[in-house]
């Protein structure tokens, strides 16, 4: 999945914000632009027009204006392609698309982001959502959010837990029960919501805008210029040139009225088109910068916005293949004016291959075609635009066979059909690997889906690949006919040639059906889950993370759909009762597979239900006493880790219950506190044991928690979700300093944030780890010996240290634990102690598949990981890195016991802290703290002598500063920067990078960020 980089977010504007970003913070605020739409949702393979409107800002209001240039790029460039003037065309590829909007004004930059949704999929299990989706709230008002979900049938599921967050923060507050507060500031962003059910996170986000009410209008009508009669139809848009994204839409009716209502107090500029006409702006013109500006006050209805529309030219014509004259369906096609490419309009082929672009202004058009799987060519056989035949349009012209024959391109193609009955599948997923480099967790080198008749073509470079297919229901397959890829067939692609027949018949999924009672009652349990966990795992790319799983109806029956083919060990759990396997088993070992074949229904898979025990108790604070709404609370079993959680409500009660009887221990969670295991114990080995008698209850639990206060040196930051920006609670954040091996704690709030506070000043490596996602140590490494060191100084806070997590692939019920220790230095062979805080992988085949984080006592536990054979490897500061080389499985009801490792101590990076060794590389330390104001520290390391430069430049690339200009010998320095320019002069907030060179070998950027 593509991952939009944490450095790209800050300099366009937050992700969930986007295009709603104005310019950037270190430009002047005169210059603005709107990019609309700034959010869409749009089929596979469609597209969509973006437009631009720049505009400067006087004190007399907004004036439109020209973009000396606009630039538009998309990302990841797999997923579509965007033309020069903003047309975007969607592959046949799920997912969403970035398009990067770079609008130049005089010296001014203006930098957007389009997010545009491609043919997404309804979530496998629950559909989550924000009500309203949409809100305008005045400055200073509220506005009630809702966090719904549902199953796919439409069923209403209570959430267990939902966290509200706005995007941008200072766009106002929400509430713990989603009532948002506006900011006293017009602008706009996203309301989030974070939402637990059935130990699933799922976000969900609704757009608000702060401004005044929407209670302006425009009315008017659209006519022919050619005579004057009505024309119905007609689409007529007002644009805001304002701070928000407002742009509303409406269409003429039989006379050519139309009414544009809800409109917020500003200036509009109003464009009206329709189908064959040429568009224009009011007051009477094809050219933006003409356009005459509408203000529009509180509770305004301007009328008389008409608008007299000529009709355009026409270009027709055909899309067919050289090689066969067959129609190319989807084909693109662009006409532009030859003296000004900006003025441009695409079409796209339908399943003739015929197309029709019109509304063109009488000029000289060249134009292009092209489509995937074939070469593009400009109008008559041409491929270069110089040698291209232009057409002449006149007003009112239709200008017919302008037709292309395009020449093939290496591809593959093929038809996708279901095994059962032969039936075309529609939307099956097609996934192409690069041969030379393969292994099934590499990224995918192309993706795309199959259209209403079954078929597929995916454009590649000549080589050989494996090809994999799959659909919803079906069971996926690689080419030719096989679940393995060891036994897949090469696909060869040669130059300018189709790779035809590459088919795939697939065959339906099986499904598990049953009911769940309460045994005591013999009453149907409602809404318990039931999940299905495979025995035989392949590797599947349509495999969902979450495994199989349904949740019972009314009646406690229960069906999970979609099952492969193959043997499952499944559970059932449900609220306040224990876990049971089949058939009535209590664990996994004992209890029986259950067996799914191909397009079969195996039913008869009943759960009796028992009640468990439960803790219960408050969480306060230890200052005052006052209840803490909103903490996290963990319950571990004391015997394999796994943990049940829950959060405190208004009054600070918690209670978790469908407990075996056993020994567990309480951790509490909360924003502004310190973390705490009970009873008043900061880490697990302190925590007082908790025992449980199912089914009764334990009560009085109580935890008080002490408020986090800054102690010496601090290191902070954010921990987030790299797929969607979404803060991780109760993410573990461990820093240690090699020379000591000493772990310091810290886990986030429910907005993502921590502090490591009460260091000592030194370096140290910092490491990001949660349950559902893979660690990390600082910044984006796998190892220990990988990481960028963080510098803390006495009293100092270092932030900016964030994370962006990776979700887990894949999930399962088996459980690997051992203990990692350390080797005495002196014979190498005696276990010195028990490592505390090391980082533990679960690989297959070298890739993580999991992580697991050591206790005091040195003990780890992966207690969710799918049936298979890992290996295990355990990295930690100040040690060096080991790996089990012997192969762990996890199969059959059996887990793996004592997988012990033995650590060497780094005598090189554990011994030496900031002063003695030189380094081994080179390096550049992010500054801190950051943000910062006015001043900051930035650290670099040199491996060998070197001419060194350390600049500072605005986002413009402009040079700000220059802190270092000299050769210096190899070692570790330090820097600091006040916040000025080379004339000594304060520079404005904004995003600063810092950037070094050292000789030819080393150049590095960072960004920064400076707040006053």
């Amino acid at each position: 999945m593509f991952k939009l980089k944490t450095t790209l977010i800050v300099l366009l504007g937050l992700l969930f914000v986007g295009p709603f970003s104005t310019a950037l913070q270190a430009q002047p605020q005169d210059v603005d632009a709107v990019v609309t739409p700034d959010e869409i949702e749009i089929a596979v393979g469609g597209s969509v027009q973006l437009e631009v409107f720049a505009f400067t800002i006087g004190a007399a209001g907004r004036t439109p204006v020209d973009a000396a240039s606009i630039q538009f790029t998309v990302e990841p460039d797999s997923i579509g392609a965007v033309s020069e003037d903003g047309f975007f065309v969607a592959g046949r590829h799920v997912g969403t698309a970035f398009i990067k909007v770079r609008i130049v004004v005089g010296d001014r930059v203006i930098e957007k982001v389009v997010v545009i949704i491609i043919g997404h999929l309804p979530r496998p299990f629950f559909d989550a959502a924000v009500v309203p989706q949409r809100a305008l709230v005045p400055i200073g008002g509220q506005q009630q959010f809702e966090a719904v979900v549902r199953k796919p049938n439409g069923d209403v599921v209570e959430p267990e837990h939902v966290r509200w967050e706005v995007i941008p923060s200072h766009l106002g507050e929400i509430s713990d029960d989603g009532l948002f507060t506006a900011g006293n500031e017009i602008g706009q962003g996203k309301v989030i919501a974070i939402i637990e059910v059935d130990n699933l996170r799922l976000r969900a986000a609704a757009n608000v805008f702060v401004a005044p009410p929407a209670t302006a209008a425009i009315t008017g009508n659209v006519t022919n210029d050619d005579g004057g009669a009505p024309i119905a139809g007609a689409r007529v848009k007002a644009i805001l040139l304002g701070r928000i994204h407002w742009v509303v839409r409406a269409e003429t009716d039989n006379l050519g009225n139309y009414e544009i209502t809800g409109l917020v107090p500003g200036d509009y500029v109003v464009f009206a088109n329709a189908p064959g006409f040429i568009g224009e702006f009011f007051d009477n013109t094809r050219l933006y910068r003409e356009a005459t500006v509408i203000q529009l006050e509180d509770n305004e209805t301007q009328e008389n916005i008409n608008f007299g529309l000529s009709e355009g030219g026409k270009i027709a014509g055909t899309v067919i293949a050289d090689s066969d004259s067959l129609p190319l369906a989807d084909a693109h096609v662009v006409a532009f004016l030859r003296v000004n490419p900006r003025i441009a309009r695409h079409a796209l082929t339908d399943e003739n291959g015929d197309y029709l672009i019109d509304g063109l202004p009488p000029g000289s058009y060249a134009v292009k075609a092209d489509a995937v799987g074939y070469h593009a060519e400009f109008y008559n056989d041409a491929r270069d635009l110089a040698d291209a035949d232009l057409i002449d349009i006149a007003a009112n012209e239709t200008v017919e066979n302008i037709d292309f024959a395009l020449g093939i391109a290496s591809a593959i193609r093929g038809v996708i059909t279901s095994a059962k009955d032969g039936a075309p599948i529609a939307g099956a997923r097609v996934h192409v690997f690069d041969a030379p480099f393969f292994n099934h967790r590499l990224p995918i080198f192309r993706e795309t889906r199959s259209n209403e008749n079954g078929e597929y073509i995916v454009q590649v470079r000549p080589g050989g690949y494996y090809v994999f297919a799959a659909a919803e229901g079906f069971n996926g397959e690689f080419y030719d006919d096989t679940r393995d890829l060891r036994e897949a067939d090469l696909v060869l692609v040669f130059p300018d040639s189709h790779t035809t027949g590459i088919d795939f018949a697939l065959t339906p999924r099986g499904s598990i059906s049953g009911v769940v009672t309460d045994q005591a009652t013999g009453l149907p349990v409602i809404g318990a889950v039931v999940e299905a966990f495979s025995e035989n795992p392949v590797i599947n790319f349509a495999t969902t993370v979450a495994g199989f799983r349904a949740r019972t109806d009314s009646s406690g029956n229960y069906t999970i759909n979609n099952v492969p083919t193959g043997k499952y060990l499944v559970v059932a759990h449900a609220q306040g009762y224990l876990p049971e396997f089949f058939r009535e088993a209590a664990t996994k070992g004992d209890a029986e597979l259950v067996s799914v074949e191909d397009d079969t229904e195996v039913q008869g898979i009943d759960f009796t239900l028992e009640r468990g025990g439960s803790i219960s108790g408050l969480v306060a604070s230890e200052g005052d006493s006052l209840p803490i709404a909103g903490a996290l609370v963990k319950v571990f079993a004391s015997n394999n880790r796994r943990h049940l959680r829950t959060f405190t409500g208004n009054d600070g009660a918690y209670r978790v219950d469908g407990l075996p009887t056993g020994v567990y221990f309480v951790q509490v969670i909360a924003r502004g506190f310190f973390s705490e295991f009970y009873d008043n114990a900061r880490g697990l080995a302190n925590a007082t044991p908790v025992e449980v008698t199912a089914p009764d209850e334990t009560d009085s639990i109580d935890v008080y928690l002490e408020k986090k206060e800054r102690r010496r040196g601090t290191i902070a930051g954010r921990v987030v979700s790299e797929v969607d920006e979404t803060p991780i609670f109760g993410a573990l954040v461990i820093a240690v300093r090699p020379s000591l091996r000493f772990p310091h704690f810290a886990f986030t709030d429910p907005d993502g944030n921590y502090e490591i506070t009460d260091l000592a000043p030194g370096r140290y490596h910092v490491f990001a780890w949660a349950e559902g996602f893979l660690g990390e140590f600082f910044d984006d490494a796998e190892r220990f010996r990988d990481s960028d060191p963080v510098f803390v100084e006495s009293n100092q806070v270092t932030g900016g240290i964030d994370f962006e997590l990776a979700p887990r692939e894949q999930t399962g019920i088996y459980i690997v634990r051992g203990k990692i220790v350390a080797a005495n230095m002196g014979n190498g062979l005696t276990a010195e102690g028990p490592i505390e805080g090391a980082l533990v992988h679960a690989k297959t085949n070298g890739v993580i598949e999991a992580n697991a984080v050591t206790d005091a006592n040195g003990e780890y536990v992966f207690f969710d990981l799918p049936a298979g054979v890992y290996e295990i490897e355990a990295t930690a500061a100040g040690y060096e890195d080991a790996a089990f080389a012997a192969a762990v499985p996890v199969s059959e009801g059996q887990d793996a016991e004592n997988i012990n490792l033995t650590m060497t101590i780094d005598n090189v990076t554990g011994v030496e802290d900031d002063g003695g060794a030189l380094p081994e590389k080179f390096a550049l330390f992010q500054n801190y703290p950051n943000p910062f104001n006015p001043q900051t520290t930035i650290k670099y390391q040199l491996a060998q002598p070197a001419e060194v430069t350390l600049k500072i430049f605005n986002v413009l690339g402009q040079q700000v500063r220059t802190l270092v200009n000299k050769q210096q010998p190899a070692g570790t320095y330090s820097v600091q920067w006040d916040g000025a320019d080379d004339l000594g002069r304060q520079v404005a907030s904004g995003i600063y990078i810092f950037q070094i060179s050292a000789g030819d070998a080393f150049k590095v950027s960072k960004r920064m960020l400076l707040l006053k």
